[in-house]
């Protein structure tokens, strides 16, 4: 289950090395600027740190996508560097917005071919290393317990995207290596990458057009127990200076809705509908009573028509003994 076709470097806290600067420039490769230190990846989590439920829009600053456990359960969550302490959030209502600053001419060379573009097109890129004014989004596998539980670490999984554009997350593999291309979206999915035990690691993550981008993902790992842990989640990028946050927690808001076609009556407020499984028989009681009715309205004709006949013979009868004692009476 858990592919090491795609890794990262092994270490307790993983070196980022540096693609931006190629991004950078139209450069070719040669004129990458040397790895910057990993002081930015020094980093320890904290077993108790919050984890808050409310939608967030992320402009910049340090966000990782890890697993915890939340009351016993292997969780994806993010992780929200910018405060203090450090808090978690749920990847699905956190909006990852990329500005004019995070708009990085394509670099040169063959090296560079699978991005799709030509050199010097506008990309929107997540850099590998931090830069101002862009968020700068990684993973993590430091929470304590999630340490003592692994075995040997986690996969990251992209099983879906949607958006405009294509996606590429890569790894600059020292300062003139070639890029370890992890996700591609272009190609067939699902696509995995590996995350060492206890680590720590930042990638370049590059959009080719402005807009609405969800990445259905799954984070899985292998449990020192021999169970086997799993949990799906979305991330949420508003790609672009114009492009609207809000628009993406509506694109997250529809496709619940859409999972959810038929809301139940106390969550809309609205009344039950009728149970059609009862129709036939309300349809039949409803026949019955107009049988009913019709019988009761003809004996009732029936009635009147004897009691009319019985009136009729009453009256023959009492003009027939009428004429009779008139006829006796002339007689005598």
């Amino acid at each position: 289950m858990t592919s090491r076709t795609t890794r990262s470097r092994t270490a307790t806290t993983c070196t980022a090395l540096l693609l931006g600067a190629a991004l950078a420039t139209s450069a070719a490769p040669a004129a990458l600027a040397d790895a910057p230190d990993d002081t930015g990846l020094r980093q320890t989590v904290e077993a108790d740190e919050e984890v808050v439920v409310e939608d967030e829009v992320v402009v910049d600053g340090h966000v990782d996508v890890g697993p915890r456990f939340l009351d016993g359960d292997w969780t994806m969550l993010a992780r929200d560097d910018r405060e203090v302490p450090s808090v978690w959030r749920d990847p699905e209502r956190t909006v990852l917005h990329l500005g004019d600053a995070a708009v990085l001419p394509a670099p040169d060379g063959p090296d560079y071919e699978f991005l799709g573009v030509e050199a010097g097109a506008p990309l929107h890129v997540v850099p590998q290393t931090q830069a101002p004014d862009v968020v700068w989004l990684g993973w993590n596998t430091q929470d304590p317990q999630v340490v003592d539980a692994i075995g040997q670490g986690a996969t990251l999984r992209l099983d879906a995207l949607d958006g405009p554009g294509e996606l590429f997350v890569f790894l600059q593999e020292g300062v003139s290596g070639p890029p370890n291309v992890l996700w591609d979206s272009g190609e067939t999915l699902p696509q995995e990458l590996w995350m060492e035990v206890n680590t720590h690691v930042h990638a370049n993550w590059v959009f080719t057009e402005p807009g609405i981008y969800r990445l259905d993902v799954t984070m899985l790992a292998d449990l020192a127990d021999g169970t086997q842990a799993e949990d799906g989640s979305t991330l949420v990028f508003a790609v672009g200076q114009d492009t609207d946050p809000a628009e993406a927690f509506t694109a997250v808001a529809d496709d619940s809705a859409a999972a959810d076609p038929t809301p139940s009556a106390a969550a809309t407020g609205d009344a039950a509908e009728p149970d059609v499984t009862a129709a036939p028989a309300a349809s039949a009681s409803s026949s019955d009573g107009g049988a009913s009715g019709v019988l009761v309205w003809g004996a009732a004709l029936a009635g009147l028509v004897l009691l009319l006949v019985l009136v009729a013979r009453l009256v023959s009868a009492r003009r027939a003994r009428a004429a009779a004692e008139h006829e006796a009476g002339d007689k005598s």
